[in-house]
């Protein structure tokens, strides 16, 4: 038997046992909601300019470099030519070698710049399921769950974007959670 299949079983509510609570939400549009996330894309967009300049620069060198070389070719001595074809050769590796290092750097600053944010959306989602009693929180992007009942799940995305912006709504049987009569759009 499929482990995940034996842990949802496990989850199915029983005759006389209390029914089992999960919450919802999409992460990707809380993780935008925080103030830090603007923040965070405005370095990286700056990084990023920073390096493009970069990579446009090293472009028009070799431009110039291969315009010199194209202009001469036939006046150079072999020697010349060959030392020229050379200097193209490195200058063309060494363009392919810096983007290709631009994008890893990038990447690692993306990841440096968002993991305090994942951990702080973490913690939030931890304090929200804790209080509310849920057995877990579903990510509702890339629709891994495209049904949810919505008796026994509750859409946190309102909620945790307030509790983001420092409100707590709390979530009780007689207050549902926004768009609680609807299946997730995500």
């Amino acid at each position: 038997i499929c482990l995940a299949t034996t842990f949802l079983w496990f989850l199915l509510p029983t005759p006389g046992a209390a029914q089992y609570q999960f919450g919802y939400l999409s992460y990707q549009k809380a993780l935008q909601s925080l103030p830090e996330y603007a923040t965070a894309q405005s370095s990286l967009r700056a990084l990023k300019e920073k390096y493009d300049t970069e990579a446009k620069y090293n472009e028009e060198k070799f431009q110039r470099m291969f315009a010199d070389f194209l202009a001469g070719q036939k006046s150079f001595p072999q020697e010349i030519l060959l030392k020229r074809q050379r200097e193209l050769q490195v200058a063309m590796e060494q363009g392919m070698a810096f983007r290709k290092d631009a994008e890893r750097q990038l990447g690692n600053a993306e990841q440096a710049m968002i993991k305090p944010l994942v951990l702080k959306l973490d913690s939030i989602l931890g304090e929200i399921g804790r209080e509310n009693g849920f057995i877990f929180i579903l990510n509702t992007d890339n629709r891994d769950f495209p049904f949810i009942h919505l008796q026994a799940g509750k859409d946190l995305q309102e909620i945790v974007i307030a509790r983001i912006n420092g409100q707590i709504i709390p979530i009780t049987p007689e207050t549902p959670a926004e768009g609680e009569n609807t299946t997730p759009a995500e």
